[in-house]
């Protein structure tokens, strides 16, 4: 507190001695209406007590000139920096951006021109002025417009070219893999620190992986952080709050009783290599617990649990704990794509098919050896890659550009984008033993179209493999390398071990299938020999599929005949081919047979293994994933469109298709601006959809009917489980955060990085179902299941916690997010480097500290007291000039008539004896600047203003001019005669002696000697024209009259 102090009292503001308490001044209005309406959560904006520069008060008034105030009302809000800045380089920067998009008034001075020097080395007193008036122009905007939306763009836009208010100062780089920030933990008292210690945890453990799971090996670990808001997976909370939602999902028709048979059957788990590794244990442990899976094959087959993850590590760590989840062969996907995918010219080795793979598979021949794992060719992830190239090197602004571009291109027989050999590549991943495939919807589909509207171009040759595996595929597997461009692949039938073993099936002789794939288009007509092996002597074969030079025949369509001979050898012409199916070679051949038959081996068929959960053996083999969904689907135009009805209605086709387990689009409700719609970028893992509100799919009725009628045909139903972020979460929380790399190390971008700064993510929330359903079933299970939550986690050592129940997500459950935009330095911060902070409800770290602009009394008490100081300045200051000028006058008046009573009585002259009066080049008659000659012919001064008609005055070449601008000649001779007629009609003035009426005479009266005097009076204010004015000499003159 200064001298003074204010308050707000009935509406006025009254200054007080500070030191007596007596009232000095009240104000009925004024500047001091800036103040915030209240000093609370009602009229302040803030996150969790923290200001930012983003966000809106509600001042006690609003002026729109200065003069008249009006009070606000509850929907009367302004944004912070119309008021405060960071410094003055931003507050110069928002006076010259506002100005520039329309905010002007020459009246305030508020033009381009005269706020184009502003900057940071402006003085404050400046800048304060220009702000202010700036806020009177932008209060008649918000009348004019009646809405303040318009000054919420511009204020939005003004911040998008402010570093430290902006995007920017976070330091993207574009790459998700460093554009990263981790969650801090900050208890700290010192207020220029600040304090989040709400969100503190014990816990976030980051990079405890599969292959880091107790963090002793970092060598070959995944990233903790991807995309979004990191969930703390290992936060026991958290993982309790796991059980519980996959025990909702895996029962989840009962329980939102919409269908009893419309529960999920398992799951497949997105982006296991980036999750904390308990959650994996846990999530075994549940699947065990509810349907005793382990050491069981029936039981585990009947519920799929496969994890998404390249790292090629993962097998051994999931081999060391015993599979309770499939291991995703992500090895393979790229050995697939770079052997028959690439173009020619860029092909590996053909042998790479054989063993680059979790499997090696030259002569395979095991049961319940290998790692259990799944496969594919494509899926939704590489399909976006592709098209997200095709988009990047052609610059399309709409990704359907990019869709159309790659339709055509695979239509091609040179194709740029899209993969090369894909029905050669189904056909072995297919035919592959000791793997369950997986079919990606976009392969049989357009993509783009209606759901499941259009058949893809490979739909023939795709859908004919996916059934000849349920009939043929069985049995031991060899490929092999033929020649540098082909291999074989022979699956030898259903229990055949291989080419030496008989069988010991009733189908040994009907099943099996030879896959012949090459990669080179030019390869020259040859016979190769494939050993089909003694099961199958002098057996007839057809060919499934076979190339021919404009594209592929399919099963019963031209279909070629050969028989193997007695050692079982079948002997196969083979050439290459070029065109939009085939890059190379490729056919399959099967036993011919009669009637219907099924391959199969189901999960009674198998040994169980102890204490293991899933077994790589023939039952597992019979499995085959179709991934129902692509992320680029369009919303569906009707009700009988969306996704779940098409499903329902197609059950029966999926099951003649040999499909066994049906991979469901993440069901869950995305945030409004996901770029997808995909369940991926969730915020409520509850919402699987409404009636009223469904996701691009449908409902959550429409999906529990889908998932019963898959049942009905006897599909397993897995769904997507998005363990490691949440998107869009909608509140703002300060939580204090590190610049990171997706590892959660510290990172630096050009030198640059921050640490413990206060940031306003988006991090609290999770919706309505998040608030009924989180923890909701914790009960239920700790009764049920007790060793839920007694069992310690491998990474803390600490059991999953059942007492908390999650009904909100927040930064104490998370480890952090990727960048999201909305700048590092939004807390505003005092001079003195505390952060603002406002003290009110559940925030009470610190005591309110705000900024004076909008809260301190006192400084609108100083601030009116030091005005009127200046004012009452001022005006002695203008009263102190005006009585130097008076003082001037008198001076000179006293002087001009102490010159005139040095002129003799009677003294005569004429115009050539006005001192300094001499005749130009032209003959004319020139007077000093400023003199002229009056009517009467004296010499006298003018200001500009008081020129009458009949005064004269001198131009500025010099000569003497009357008002009409004539030059006039140079006065008779003295002694020649000119009668008064011709004087008046040449407008001359003439020096006259009324007395004696002779010419030139100087008059010898008192008026003669006023004359003089006012002569020399004038020529007097005209020096002091020079001193002090126009203005000012107005009034000397009149001052000297």
């Amino acid at each position: 507190m200064g001298k003074t102090y204010g308050k707000i009292e009935n509406g006025k503001f009254n200054i007080y001695d500070a030191t007596s308490n007596k009232l000095l001044k009240t104000l009925d209005s004024g500047d001091w209406e800036n103040l915030a309406d209240s000093f609370d959560s009602s009229s302040i904006n803030n996150i969790d007590g923290y200001l930012s520069y983003a966000d809106w008060y509600r001042p006690y008034g609003t002026s729109q000139d200065g003069k008249t105030w009006h009070k606000t009302t509850a929907s009367d809000w302004r944004p912070l920096l119309m008021y405060v800045y960071p410094s003055k380089d931003v507050e110069a920067k928002y006076i010259k951006y506002f100005v520039s998009n329309g905010y002007t008034s020459a009246d305030y001075g508020l033009t381009k021109d005269n706020v184009a020097n502003l900057s940071q080395d402006t003085d404050s007193a400046t800048l304060n002025k220009y702000a202010r008036n700036l806020r009177f122009v932008i209060e008649k905007s918000i009348a004019i417009n009646k809405s303040t939306s318009p000054l919420a763009n511009d204020i939005n836009k003004f911040m998008t070219t402010i570093p430290e208010l902006s995007a920017k100062s976070e330091l993207p780089t574009g790459d998700s893999n460093k554009d990263q920030l981790v969650f801090v933990n900050n208890n700290s008292s010192n207020q220029a620190k600040g304090n989040t210690s709400y969100a503190d945890s014990n816990y976030r453990l980051m990079d405890r992986t599969l292959n880091n799971q107790t963090n002793n090996d970092s060598s070959d670990h995944s990233p903790e952080l991807l995309i979004g808001t990191d969930i703390d997976n290992s936060n026991p909370v958290v993982q309790a709050e796991n059980f519980n939602w996959e025990y909702f999902l895996l029962n989840y028709g009962k329980l939102m009783q919409y269908n009893a048979n419309g529960n999920f059957d398992g799951f497949r788990v997105d982006a296991a290599d980036n999750i904390d590794a308990d959650v994996l244990d846990q999530l075994g442990q549940l699947m065990n617990d509810l349907y005793h899976t382990k050491g069981n094959q029936v039981n585990a087959n009947s519920h799929l649990v496969y994890n998404e993850g390249y790292n090629s590590g993962d097998a051994r760590m999931l081999n060391g704990k015993n599979n309770p989840e499939l291991c995703m062969d992500g090895g393979y996907f790229f050995t697939l794509e770079n052997v028959l995918g690439r173009n020619a010219d860029k092909r590996d080795s053909i042998n790479n098919l054989v063993t680059n793979s979790i499997v090696n598979r030259a002569n395979n021949v095991t049961e319940n050896t290998a790692t259990p794992n799944w496969s594919f060719v494509t899926n939704h992830d590489q399909r976006k890659n592709l098209i997200n190239q095709i988009i990047s090197d052609n610059h399309y602004e709409h990704t359907q550009e990019a869709w159309d571009k790659f339709y055509a291109d695979q239509a091609k027989t040179d194709k740029q984008y899209a993969q090369h050999n894909l029905p050669a590549q189904y056909a072995l991943l297919l035919s592959n033993k000791d793997t369950v495939p997986q079919v990606y919807y976009g392969d049989l589909y357009n993509e783009t179209d209606q759901y499941m509207k259009t058949k893809s171009m490979y739909y023939d040759a795709i859908t004919t493999l996916m059934k000849a595996r349920r009939t043929f595929v069985n049995g031991g597997q060899t490929m092999t390398k033929l020649n540098n461009n082909l291999i074989a692949s022979v699956r030898y039938g259903k229990g055949v071990s291989d080419a030496s073993d008989k069988g010991t099936d009733s189908l040994s002789r009907t099943t099996g299938m030879a896959v012949i794939v090459g990669n080179n288009p030019t390869m020259s007509e040859q016979v190769v020999q494939i050993n089909m092996g003694v099961a199958h002597a002098n057996e007839q074969y057809r060919s499934l599929i076979n190339s021919t030079d404009n594209g592929l025949t399919y099963d019963g369509m031209g279909s070629a005949f050969l028989t193997t001979d007695s050692k079982g050898i079948l002997r196969v012409t083979v050439k290459g081919y070029s065109n939009p199916y085939v890059n190379g070679y490729l056919s399959v051949w099967v036993p011919v047979i009669s009637g219907t038959q099924n391959a199969q081996t189901n999960a009674q068929e198998v040994h169980n293994v102890l204490g293991k959960t899933f077994a790589s053996n023939a039952a597992l083999d019979a499995h085959m994933i179709y991934e129902d969904f692509s992320l680029f689907q369009p919303k569906p135009t009707t009700i009988n469109n969306h996704a779940y009805n098409v499903i329902k209605e197609n059950a029966s086709l999926f099951n003649q298709l040999g499909i066994t387990d049906f991979w469901m689009a993440p069901a869950y409700m995305p945030f409004n601006a996901s770029q997808y719609k995909a369940g991926y970028a969730m915020v409520d893992h509850y919402n699987l959809g409404t009636t009223d509100n469904p996701t691009k799919y449908g409902s959550g009725e429409e999906l529990a009917n889908a998932i019963a009628a898959l049942h009905q045909e006897g599909l397993k139903v897995q769904e997507d489980l998005v363990m490691n972020q949440m998107l869009g979460l909608s509140s703002q929380e300060a939580v204090t955060v590190t610049r990171a790399d997706s590892y959660g190390k510290q990172f630096y971008v050009d030198g640059q990085t921050f640490a413990n700064q206060i940031y306003f993510g988006y991090t609290r929330g999770g919706g309505q179902g998040q608030q009924d359903y989180g923890g909701k079933y914790l009960g239920e299970l700790k009764q049920e299941y007790p060793d839920l939550f007694t069992t310690k986690a491998a990474s803390t050592g600490v059991a999953p916690d059942p007492n908390t129940r999650i009904t909100e997500w927040s930064a104490k459950y998370e480890n952090g997010t990727s960048l999201q935009n909305v700048g590092v330095g939004l807390a505003i911060k005092m001079p003195n480097g505390y952060y603002a902070y406002l003290n009110n409800g559940s925030n009470k770290t610190f005591n309110t500290t705000l900024p004076d602009a909008i809260a301190s009394t006192d400084y609108y008490a100083n601030e009116a007291v030091k005005a009127a100081a200046q004012k009452a300045t001022s005006e002695t200051t203008k009263a102190k000039e005006q009585k130097a000028v008076n003082e001037a006058a008198k001076a000179a008046a006293q002087k001009a008539a102490d010159e005139a009573a040095k002129v003799p009585a009677g003294t005569t002259t004429n115009i050539n004896n006005v001192p300094n009066v001499k005749a130009n080049a032209n003959g004319t008659y020139t007077l000093p600047n400023n003199v002229v000659v009056n009517a009467n012919g004296m010499a006298i001064s003018i200001d500009g203003t008081d020129v009458v008609p009949n005064e004269f005055y001198v131009n500025d070449q010099g000569q003497i001019i009357n008002l009409k601008g004539d030059v006039l000649q140079p006065v008779v001779a003295l002694g020649q005669s000119e009668t008064k007629a011709s004087q008046k009609q040449s407008g001359l003035a003439q020096f006259t002696n009324p007395d004696t009426n002779k010419k030139n005479a100087l008059p010898n009266t008192g008026e003669a000697k006023d004359n003089n005097l006012m002569a020399i009076l004038g020529m007097l204010m005209v020096a002091l024209a020079g001193i002090f004015g126009v203005a000012d000499l107005k009034k000397a003159k009149h001052s000297a009259k």
